[in-house]
């Protein structure tokens, strides 16, 4: 059961989280996310659940949450900005979750665009869905899913060799209402950050495959090549046969 007033206490956010809808079970927040924009929710908006059903990640994957120990909730934003600028909120949205992970001292990685790894292994993932019209991105939807207080046992038997936990990892239980709370003002902050350039330095620094060899997939196709940066707008840089070779969406999957 979520307690809305360690939430609140928690908060320090001029407009993301401050209004919350929360529900005992959901098939997916994203989806309540787009239905509560088409009756007009207020920018900032988060969606939560205890106990997701069907909660979806990126190239039509499943994202499988514990009720109760896991975070699986979603952001509304109308961020009318160009659609160049759609792959930084992904970004953002990583760089939030590890920054709150730092203050609780957890190393955590990231993986281009959407996964969050500690020890190699995956306890997060993000899913930005958005809406443009007329040349800007007029409404969008951050989803994130986290792994909290699973233990090892909890996890499918199929995912336990990829997957972990806060808890698997340091050994210790979290408070979901916090970590949610410190999530959302690191996201603000990174979001009304003007200091882009910076921000994707920060995500180098976080990066597990920077300088590797990693296989790309990429709509119907499957590249190797050696993962160098990011651009000025968040795509992703790989040399492949010494040429470099930018990607706006794809899926490194080593």
């Amino acid at each position: 059961m979520f307690t809305l007033n360690i939430y609140k206490e928690n908060l320090l956010t001029e407009f993301i989280g401050q209004v919350i809808k929360y529900y005992t079970k959901l098939d997916s927040t994203n989806t309540k996310a787009w239905e509560l924009i088409s009756k007009k929710a207020e920018n900032g908006t988060i969606v939560i659940t205890d106990n997701q059903l069907k909660g979806r990640g990126r190239q039509s994957n499943k994202w499988i949450s514990i009720p109760g120990k896991s975070l699986t909730f979603s952001i509304i934003l109308y961020p009318n900005a160009q659609p160049s600028k759609i792959n930084f909120y992904s970004l953002f949205a990583g760089l939030a979750v590890t920054d709150c992970f730092i203050e609780h001292n957890i190393q955590a990685q990231l993986k281009w665009p959407n996964d969050i790894l500690i020890n190699g292994k995956k306890v997060g993932g993000i899913l930005c869905e958005s809406k443009i019209s007329r040349g800007v991105i007029k409404s969008m939807v951050i989803g994130i899913g986290l792994n909290v207080n699973v233990k090892t046992a909890e996890l499918p038997e199929t995912l336990r060799e990829h997957a972990t936990s806060l808890m698997i990892e340091s050994g210790k239980q979290y408070q979901l209402e916090l970590l949610l709370a410190n999530i959302l003002n690191h996201l603000e902050h990174r979001i009304k950050s003007k200091e882009t350039n910076s921000q994707i330095l920060d995500w180098e620094k976080r990066c597990v495959h920077l300088n590797q060899k990693v296989t790309f997939h990429t709509g119907n196709e499957i590249v190797n090549g050696v993962f160098k940066d990011l651009s000025s707008t968040g795509q992703a840089i790989i040399t492949i046969n010494n040429k470099e070779v930018k990607f706006d969406s794809g899926e490194i999957i080593y």
